[in-house]
């Protein structure tokens, strides 16, 4: 049943003070809140269930400072895993169609990020093992040689230390793709595609 409107109200002052964005603001922090709360939680769960490493540890690891890292470098990563668990339902349920887990990644050292893809019949392996099955999409730090390849087929300096973002899929030999293909093209003459 309808509630009755008082003559004086317009109706349409009812239905803008209702569906106004300031009005909704509270209702949208809290499903969001809910929401990253409980994909945070099923991230943690999941992916300590297949590192077999504990909840507490694996949050640690993700929360807390490693030495030599900037506020500011800590904050970016903190952010960009929070984006990633945001998303990470939706990552995860595509990554199983193709029988793969991903798992969000830090490189401290490397002062960057990324997101990486593991068959999912490959997590009772060791590390080597795990690693020359992934797939990675990273976004860090990383040299590439711009100096001439010699008759031994070894690259020579000069390298220049860049920050970009990447593809590494090490069974197709393939290393921070597209960089280093573009580098090489240009050695050779060639346009980059």
């Amino acid at each position: 049943m309808l509630p009755i409107v008082n003559d004086n109200v317009a109706l349409s002052e009812i239905i803008s003070s209702a569906t106004s964005p300031l009005a909704l603001l509270p209702t949208a922090i809290t499903y969001s809140a809910a929401y990253m709360l409980a994909s945070n939680a099923i991230y943690l769960s999941r992916r300590s269930h297949l590192r077999k490493m504990s909840k507490r540890e694996l949050l640690r690891i993700r929360t807390c400072r490693d030495p030599g890292v900037s506020l500011r470098l800590y904050a970016v990563m903190v952010l960009a895993w929070q984006a990633f668990v945001a998303i990470w339902p939706v990552v995860e349920i595509v990554s199983r169609l193709f029988h793969r887990v991903s798992f969000y990644y830090t490189y401290p050292k490397a002062h960057g990020v990324g997101i990486i893809w593991e068959p999912l019949d490959a997590q009772g392996l060791g590390y080597s093992a795990r690693t020359k099955q992934q797939v990675r999409v990273d976004f860090h730090r990383f040299n590439l040689n711009i100096g001439k390849i010699g008759r031994d087929g070894y690259r020579h300096p000069p390298t220049v230390t860049v920050n970009l973002p990447h593809i590494d899929i090490p069974m197709r030999r393939m290393k921070h793709w597209p960089w280093k293909k573009i580098v090489l093209m240009m050695k050779l003459n060639f346009s980059p595609p």
